[in-house]
């Protein structure tokens, strides 16, 4: 298949996965799905976008999921062939959400947090950060966080950014507070709280094509029975990170 290039066409991407899967699939329990988060410059996208390569799986990164919150249209198409049981469960599941106060209340918030339940619920999706660690549970995610020290975070930013060191210091140090502020803000959490995952790779030590491995072979034990788990375990031949590693 080609690679989608706008965000409608990455959307009609995973339509067309999902009907594939419906209409191939004989395993009566749904494909997982990786929710992952990650400390800015530990690679965390170049380690979803390998394990989505290597799985046939959609890549939701932060910017496509927020246009997906506010684009009324883009949303249907991601609900629309859901059978009306599941509806029902990802509306009580943002209705309970916010009105036991898990979530804090925004419209935008409310969008984000039924996109990422819709694409968690139907799964073969790999959604980066926008708290999708805290929004999806463990049943229907593999959760994973990307970390790594700062002193090869800044080395990562310089390179793949072009900036000077103090550049690469102030952006990532703004970043880090960034993330908190969101996740503390809307969801009551720590983002580095190791015990929120079920898998912690730090980029410091393994390389990104191995963290990566990890992902898919720690996928497949947790979810063994479904469909979007079988076979894998390994990585295709030839797979790399994409350039920017952050």
């Amino acid at each position: 298949m080609s690679v989608p290039r706008t965000f409608d066409q990455l959307v009609e991407h995973q339509v067309r996965r999902w009907e594939v899967e419906r209409r191939s699939s004989t395993s009566v329990v749904p494909a997982p799905c990786v929710a992952l988060s990650r400390q800015a410059g530990a690679g965390g996208a170049s380690i979803g976008r390998l394990v989505a390569k290597t799985l046939d799986y959609g890549f939701f990164g932060i910017e496509i999921v927020d246009h997906i919150a506010r684009e009324a249209r883009i949303r249907r198409e991601l609900v629309a062939g859901l059978d009306e049981h599941v509806r029902s469960a990802i509306d009580r599941f943002v209705i309970d959400s916010f009105n036991s106060r898990t979530f804090t209340e925004t419209d935008y918030l409310r969008k984000l947090v039924e996109i990422v339940t819709t694409l968690g619920e139907r799964g073969r999706t790999v959604v980066l950060g926008r708290g999708s660690t805290v929004i999806l549970p463990p049943e229907r995610a593999l959760r994973v966080l990307a970390v790594a020290p700062v002193e090869l975070r800044r080395e990562r930013w310089m390179k793949d950014q072009g900036v000077s060191a103090d550049e690469a210091v102030s952006r990532l140090a703004r970043m880090d507070e960034d993330r908190l502020h969101f996740l503390r803000h809307h969801f009551g959490v720590d983002p580095d709280d190791p015990l929120l995952y079920d898998l912690v790779v730090n980029t410091g030590t393994i390389q990104l094509e191995d963290a990566a491995d990890l992902v898919i072979k720690c996928l497949a034990r947790r979810f063994p029975g479904s469909s979007g788990s079988k076979g894998v375990g390994a990585r295709k031949p030839g797979g790399r990170p994409a350039p920017n590693s952050t």
